[in-house]
């Protein structure tokens, strides 16, 4: 049923991109200006705006009334990296670095910065500038249609999904995580370290220094594929989740972008002929294999930007397939990985060596969130248990607005704990000689998902004083084990300590003691 929620999602999502291209593509001869560039930005707002989660139709129609004006000054930075490179490059990286500063002053914050790097990205992909017929004021419009003939398409698609049951699951509540500890403090009851920089800071000026060099190395290295080291250097390190998270996503990055390229070569191979109407067929059957499979791994999704990236240079010329035949198109493939891998080495650099950002400290941070969100849902549960045990009738009755939003944050920091897996996993793999590691952590992090789940399930009657008492020490216990400096088996053991105090039944004796 997972797969089949994941697949219709996509399908939709798909759907509301290709329906935002294609109402650009015929109402930008009404605006007087060219579709190409307009339905370019249309498409990547739809299908990068349709994969975000909101909490509720007034967050969403707060980022629909913005979008359409960030759109506006995206295309004046496609303007300019065509015209004026250094001063659109300046401006771009600008516009890329400072959202991620902007997440230290809250969630609001944070979601703003994020609608900024949607439109950015596309006129990096297709930095039209305005023809000479062509007013300024009517590429504008067009910029500005849109952005809001992407954000009309992606809430039909809202519609359609919530209608069919296959909405994403809804983020837990903003004032809760905005009570979490902010990016680079310590948690737990550690004693105050030296004061440095917050992460977001750090990471800010990780990716600005990256994307400068990539700008400046695309242009002196790959004058013809400078566009392939900047984006690759923007994707590795885009949702920073430390140095180690972004060291996996380039490895995946390269392997998915030469998987990409060998898909496209084979492609126009097999269908030299084909033209403009066959290669949008493609594009939107790749999103749609890639957004789905997304969920699965990181290099799917590689995969499907590098070829959906070829098909639209191609489409639009800027590096047609096959230009000097097959020997021709086999060195522009060799150089594009070049640049590709230069990009994600620049990007790779600047998580490591500009002010880096451990993973087991962002690890740390989301384990104590997730804590902290456990505590409150306990909270909430004792409340209603207190209720339950006057109630007269047996009836189960649904949770309480309260609880079942509490429920809802701890599965939520529960989900960012998870999305810190597949980087460690693959560290796994190269050998843990007997020692505990990050990804043994947050496997006892997701028992506590378990664990809480069985006991709400659990039949209600007052729980006795003395589990009680136990799990409020174990969850102490865990959230000292997170001060500095990281003691990745006293975490582990604490985090089981705490699945076993939550047990529906508690036994007196725990079956696995908090270490320290």
């Amino acid at each position: 049923m997972t797969h089949l929620r994941t697949g219709l999602a996509a399908l939709v999502t798909t759907a509301a991109a290709a329906g935002a291209c294609a109402t650009v593509w015929v109402l930008a001869p009404l605006v007087g200006g060219g579709a190409g560039s307009a339905a370019v930005l249309s498409t990547v707002v739809a299908l990068s705006l349709g994969r975000r989660e909101f909490t509720g139709r007034a967050e969403f129609a707060r980022s629909a009334l913005l979008l359409p004006v960030i759109g506006v000054g995206a295309a004046g930075v496609g303007w300019l990296l065509a015209s004026a490179p250094v001063v659109g490059a300046a401006v771009f990286v600008a516009g890329m670095s400072v959202p991620v500063w902007l997440r230290r002053f809250g969630p609001r914050a944070a979601r703003l910065g994020a609608l900024a790097a949607l439109p950015l990205t596309a006129m990096l992909v297709v930095p039209v500038a305005p023809a000479a017929d062509v007013p300024v004021w009517a590429s504008a419009l067009l910029a500005l249609l849109g952005g809001v003939v992407a954000v009309l398409w992606v809430g039909l698609a809202r519609e359609v999904l919530v209608l069919v049951r296959a909405a994403p699951a809804q983020r837990g509540s903003d004032a809760r995580r905005a009570a979490a500890p902010p990016a680079g403090s310590q948690p737990g009851n550690s004693p105050r370290p030296r004061k440095r920089l917050p992460a977001s800071t750090r990471m800010a000026l990780q990716l600005a220094s990256a994307l400068s060099t990539a700008f400046v190395v695309g242009w002196l290295v790959f004058p013809a594929h400078s566009m392939w080291v900047v984006l690759t250097a923007y994707i590795v390190n885009a949702g920073n989740r430390g140095r180690g998270d972004v060291l996996h996503k380039s490895v995946l990055r390269v392997v998915g972008a030469l998987g990409g390229s060998i898909v496209a070569v084979g492609l126009a191979l097999a269908v030299p002929s084909a033209g403009g109407f066959a290669a949008v067929v493609v594009i939107f059957a790749a999103l749609f294999v890639g957004t789905g499979l997304r969920a699965y791994s990181y290099a799917y999704w590689a995969l499907t930007v590098t070829l959906v990236l070829t098909l639209l240079q191609d489409l639009f010329g800027v590096s047609p397939l096959l230009q000097g035949g097959l020997t021709g198109e086999a060195g522009m493939l060799a150089e594009r990985m070049a640049a590709i891998v230069v990009g994600a080495l620049l990007g790779v650099a600047a998580a490591w060596f500009v002010l880096p950002v451990r993973s087991t400290d962002v690890l740390r941070r989301r384990l104590s969130e997730l804590l902290v969100a456990l505590t409150a849902a306990l909270a909430a549960d004792a409340e209603t248990q207190g209720d339950a045990a006057t109630a007269s009738s047996a009836t189960a009755s649904p949770p309480p607005p309260d609880r079942a939003t509490r429920i809802a944050d701890f599965h939520t920091a529960l989900a960012r704990v998870e999305e810190l897996a597949p980087a460690h996993r693959a560290r796994r793999l190269l050998g843990t000689r007997g020692r505990v590691q990050p990804i043994h952590c947050i496997d006892a992090a997701v028992a506590l998902g378990g664990a809480l789940d069985a006991r709400l399930r659990a039949p209600r009657r007052p729980r006795d004083p003395e589990s009680r008492a136990r799990l409020r020490d174990a969850i102490g216990q865990a959230r000292r084990s997170l001060g500095a400096p990281a003691d990745l088996e006293r975490i582990c053991s604490s985090l089981l300590a705490v699945a076993v105090a939550l047990g529906p039944t508690t036994p007196t004796t725990p079956a696995a003691a908090p270490v320290g």
